[in-house]
């Protein structure tokens, strides 16, 4: 039986090791019995770890002809983001890049509120507000951050919209280990989490999207800036979008 934890562990050694560049795009990875001596597993440890590489778009393998490296810049999924990020880290180059990925987080959230808004259940809503419940008092860095992302998420289910939550659900294990990356740095949830959600949640009941979409602009603008700051990569130009006016309040404008 394979163990779920070694074949874990033998993925993120293969998958570091493309992402560094020891096994570039095109070429063939070492034979299975190869990789296994090396590693210290036996090959069906090898074969679990090739098939959750292809699935992240990173290795393809073909019977009797053993796994290519792909492109996985091109063909790579979000599962590749943590990894990513510390290489990143490694070579100086995190701050942008977490910049950018702050702004990949606000674009999920907004679309999380907005989805609540017009199509999320009374009911399937009011279970969210228990997952917020939940999360108040939690001060780990780390179980903090899962928490709050659940919240995100519970707001996509409640809408019901399903493609929109298998997407949220292609994001939720990498975003969870970012944001588990990122937590440490944060010190703890922010001091206005509770009184910020509460009242984005309220917002989000009351159907007002507008309202509800300013809202979260500013939360996350007062977030994200504080950990910039701590990480030392504050932006050069000032990404916030609180004062962007939405397309229903700019059609209301004209």
């Amino acid at each position: 039986m394979i163990s779920k934890g070694e074949a874990e562990r033998v993925a993120r050694e293969l998958l570091s090791r493309v992402v560094m560049g020891a096994y570039p795009p095109g070429v063939r990875l070492p034979a299975e019995t190869e990789l296994a001596t090396e590693l210290g597993c036996g090959r069906s440890t090898i074969r679990e770890a090739l098939t959750r590489l292809s699935a992240m778009g990173v290795v393809a393998s073909r019977r009797g002809s053993g796994a290519r490296v792909l492109d996985w810049r091109k063909e790579g999924t979000p599962a590749l983001l943590p990894l990513y990020l510390m290489q990143a880290a490694s070579e100086g180059k995190a701050a942008p890049l977490v910049a950018e990925l702050l702004g990949m987080r606000r674009l999920l959230a907004r679309e999380a509120v907005r989805l609540a808004v017009r199509y999320g259940d009374d009911d399937a809503l009011k279970k969210v507000r228990v997952m917020f419940e939940s999360s108040l008092g939690v001060s780990d860095p780390v179980a903090h951050v899962v928490l709050e992302l659940e919240v995100f998420r519970g707001l996509v289910v409640a809408s019901a919209m399903w493609p929109a939550v298998w997407l949220a659900n292609a994001f939720w294990s990498p975003m969870r280990d970012l944001h588990s990356l990122f937590a440490p740095v944060a010190g703890g949830p922010p001091p206005d989490y509770a009184e910020a959600m509460k009242r984005l949640l309220d917002l989000v009941e009351d159907r007002r999207e507008d309202d509800a979409l300013r809202h979260v602009d500013k939360y996350l603008d007062r977030v994200d800036q504080t950990l910039l700051a701590k990480i030392g990569g504050a932006p050069e130009q000032d990404t916030r979008t609180s004062n962007r006016p939405t397309r229903s309040t700019a059609r209301r404008r004209s």
